[in-house]
């Protein structure tokens, strides 16, 4: 896997690919711990890469059929 932001934009691709092959709770998980993540600590500078996979993972979903953050309690617990 490339890093992120090496330039060649690899990551981006890979990263799309490799969420095509997990489960959709396991992408609800990957939602979910990115958040906790930037929420935890918002100057990180892995925080816009939390958000590429935030996004990439509801990508995932939505083309599968389901949309989590349509439910207002899929991040119970989380401060807002």
């Amino acid at each position: 896997m490339n890093k992120y932001n090496d330039g060649t934009g690899k990551w981006h691709s890979q990263t799309m690919a490799k969420f095509a092959l997990m489960s959709s709770d396991s992408l609800v998980y990957v939602l979910d711990d990115c958040r906790r993540a930037i929420y935890a600590m918002p100057s990180n500078k892995k925080c816009e890469q939390y958000t590429d996979e935030i996004h990439y993972a509801r990508m995932e979903l939505t083309k599968r059929g389901s949309d989590p953050l349509a439910d207002d309690n899929w991040d119970v617990g989380l401060p807002r």
